[in-house]
């Protein structure tokens, strides 16, 4: 009897062995707070739906930031972390197509521009690779971005001569030197820092970033276009190594929860969470307003240039933007009816 139950636990000791060899663990990077609707909503989910996916085999561990947000794509690529999400436009020198899905007044619903950009970057901008170096894992829309002022009113374009405010890089700049202000770059989780202490005069953001990055307290004015100014794309990217060391069936299992599934994770939560912020806000005495028409010509005159810079851009890469700029917004407005 002794020896039949020795027998035993050594054979479940093996199995279990056995079962805890073949799984595979991802470290999920995570450099937005914990307490952010994302990271809760939709990168746990996500990480749960890998693991559902491939049946226990492959486990998604998302842990503190590994290092700062803009140094994400390379933690990846070097195998420090096996799995992100990064803002395209920190390094958008790299990622120049991406950045045409940030173009002003392209909607106000991010799971339609989410899904409508994954679709686009799948038929117009996969050719040119410049994901290379890691596993491609979707396209989402952060969005729309507004200005937020920690002090001025801003009811004419005058009003931000001499103004310090806060962009992200690519286009969000170029957007706030054309409207006259003077942009400087801060990585989203450092944005009550620097509006706190008196380092800038406002920010880009999207209404959700406000009371996610806990700076509603900083902030007392918010000038709200239709569209938004732009919009920020935030990409999915795996380890390549990491990816290509599962069986087949598992590489599979795991496409079928990127590419649209996440796209549309991201969006959705984004439309309820922007809708809750500016609630928020106003309760919290920020003076939201939307431009007036006369204000609106005035900022569509002022980035009229943008679209043309960026297809110019695009066609250094041997991408028609005209054509995919079209797809794209037929794409958001097909979708923003359903």
């Amino acid at each position: 009897m002794k020896k039949n139950l020795v027998m035993s636990a050594a054979l479940a000791a093996s199995l279990f062995s056995g079962i805890a060899a073949a799984q595979t663990v991802w470290r999920y990077s995570n450099w937005l707070p914990p307490t952010h609707p994302v990271s809760s909503q939709v990168t746990l989910p996500w990480a749960k739906a890998v693991e559902a996916a491939t049946q226990g085999r492959v486990r998604v561990e998302v842990i503190a930031p590994l290092g700062a947000p803009q140094g994400h794509l390379d933690l990846v690529r070097n195998g420090v972390a096996d799995v992100t999400n990064i803002t395209t436009s920190y390094t958008a020198s790299r990622f120049v197509l991406t950045g045409g899905l940030e173009l002003p007044f392209l909607s106000d619903q991010n799971s339609a521009m989410s899904v409508a950009a994954q679709r686009t970057y799948e038929r117009f901008f996969a050719k040119a690779n410049e994901f290379d170096g890691v596993k491609f894992g979707g396209l989402a829309l952060v969005g729309p971005y507004q200005i937020y002022t920690t002090n001025k009113q801003v009811n004419s374009l005058d009003d931000l001569k001499g103004q310090k405010i806060r962009e992200a890089g690519g286009i969000t700049k170029a957007v706030v030197e054309l409207l006259g202000a003077t942009p400087f770059f801060a990585p989203a989780p450092q944005t009550f820092d620097v509006l706190s202490k008196g380092v800038g005069d406002g920010e880009l953001f999207p209404p959700e970033s406000i009371p996610g990055f806990k700076v509603t307290s900083t902030v007392k004015h918010g000038l709200h276009v239709p569209g938004g100014f732009n919009q920020n794309v935030q990409a999915l990217i795996i380890n390549e190594a990491k990816f290509r060391a599962l069986s087949p069936a598992d590489q599979a299992a795991v496409d079928k929860v990127i590419g649209e599934y996440w796209a549309r994770a991201w969006g959705e939560l984004w439309d309820k969470t922007n809708a809750a912020a500016i609630d928020d806000m106003r309760k919290a005495g920020v003076d939201v307003k939307v431009a007036s028409p006369a204000l609106m010509n005035e900022i569509r005159g002022r980035l009229a240039r943008l679209e043309g810079d960026w297809i110019a851009a695009a066609a250094k890469k041997n991408v028609d933007g005209k054509a995919a700029l079209e797809f794209m917004r037929a794409e958001v407005r097909r979708l923003e009816k359903k």
